[in-house]
């Protein structure tokens, strides 16, 4: 049996980006039950309709409130709300890399590790990110 997995994710102003971030954690090939945590700040660049769309699309989208905008916080709503044993954190900027979660859960169960880590390959879009 696979544990579920909850993805918490810190989202303030991320009407550019989230729609491709919450795609890679919901297009995750991971067997076990999952669901993505958005700790919503007060955006003011039509985030929060985004996340209103994308949570009537996806019943495994649920969103904790995170007023003051700051980011230890925000995860640590998230994870309260938590359903599943395995939390993976993830920004609003990241996409996972297919297979992420079935890795990451695999060497928690072959290590016994408590938590890990993976190595970040940072890839801007092209202007002054890339």
């Amino acid at each position: 049996m696979h544990p579920g997995v909850s993805y918490v994710m810190p989202v303030l102003n991320e009407a550019g980006y989230l729609d491709a971030a919450v795609a890679s954690i919901l297009n995750q090939d991971y067997p076990g039950e999952t669901e993505l945590i958005l700790a919503l700040g007060p955006s003011t660049d039509g985030t929060d309709a985004l996340v209103e769309k994308l949570r009537a699309k996806e019943p495994r989208i649920r969103v904790v409130q995170n007023p003051g905008m700051d980011i230890p916080i925000g995860l640590n709503l998230a994870i309260a709300e938590a359903r599943h044993p395995v939390i993976v954190r993830v920004d609003a900027h990241t996409e996972l890399a297919p297979g992420y979660t079935t890795r990451g859960v695999g060497a928690l169960e072959r290590t016994g590790a408590a938590s890990l880590g993976g190595i970040m390959v940072a890839t801007g879009k092209p202007g002054f990110q890339a």
